[in-house]
């Protein structure tokens, strides 16, 4: 059969079965829809988790009369501590300008005197930013009798520690549950749309038309509906992640939106879903061959 014949017989497949095409091609949407958000959801908790560690950094609070001419000697004793990076010496007068920026109050109005002490802000490699080593490096600071007390972010590393894992395991779990999920609904649907069209599907039989004259146009079916629906998803999603990037990225955090590589994915991935589907489900109506 030639291709013109194939093409004939699929747009009068989808005029014959409306209905039953749009609920397949909506299904695939659907589908489609709920990986693309998914790994949205994904690719964006992983770059927050990424950006709480980035921003981890030690404070060490300095005695409230320390003399600021061995600052720099302080300094360069610090960097010997290993997973140290950088560290910054913060006076007193520091202190409350970055006071007032980030609370927008005086604090010498607050008070009649600066209670703020000088400090010294530690950042560490990434490696280092663990609470077990962080710790570490602690005890190694408090050994320095002009460092008063520590602070950092424990318990938003406590959160990330006992999170990353389990945010892992639920990543992979919810993509196999999707995919899975996706191909059973999908196949499903194909399945009862081809059921529908069963005596067609006798007919052609006993008039003696081949497998592949029989089947052709239900894999192109598929694929049609497999494309449309993944391209109706690629839109929604479209729109869906630029509210959201307009809605949500800021200076801390800047929203990702999936890349022109992914969406192709998608799509590839819908028409795929459509196709095999069909394929699949027209096996079960041609055991005789």
């Amino acid at each position: 059969m030639s291709p013109s014949y194939y093409f004939k017989e699929l747009w009068r497949y989808i005029k014959s079965a409306k209905s039953s095409v749009f609920s397949s091609t909506v299904v695939i949407m659907i589908a489609v829809l709920l990986l693309g958000i998914y790994v949205t959801i994904s690719i964006n908790s992983i770059k927050l988790m990424k950006l709480i560690r980035d921003k981890v950094e030690i404070d060490a609070y300095l005695i409230d009369n320390f003399d600021e001419t061995k600052a720099s000697s302080l300094i360069n004793s610090i960097k010997t501590i290993g997973g140290v990076k950088t560290v910054k010496y913060i006076s007193k007068n520091e202190a409350a300008k970055i006071f007032a920026e980030d609370f927008g109050e005086d604090i010498l109005e607050v008070f009649d005197y600066n209670p703020l002490p000088p400090s010294f802000k530690i950042s560490l490699y990434d490696e280092y930013k663990t609470i077990d080593r962080i710790e570490k490096v602690k005890g190694e600071l408090l050994k320095y009798k002009d460092i008063n007390d520590i602070s950092y972010a424990q318990k938003n590393l406590e959160i990330l520690e006992r999170n990353s894992n389990s945010l892992v395991f639920l990543n992979l779990s919810l993509l196999l549950i999707i995919t899975f999920a996706s191909i059973f609904l999908v196949s499903n649907t194909i399945k009862l749309m081809i059921s529908a069209k069963k005596n067609t599907i006798e007919l052609m039989k006993l008039i003696g038309a081949s497998k592949e004259t029989i089947r052709t146009p239900f894999i192109l079916e598929g694929f049609f509906q497999g494309f449309a629906g993944s391209i109706l998803a690629v839109i929604i999603l479209q729109l869906f992640l630029n509210y959201f990037y307009t809605a949500y990225t800021n200076n801390d955090f800047n929203f990702s939106i999936i890349d022109t590589t992914f969406l192709i994915l998608m799509v590839v991935f819908g028409t795929l879903l459509g196709t095999f589907g069909s394929v699949f489900s027209i096996r079960r109506f041609l055991r005789f061959y």
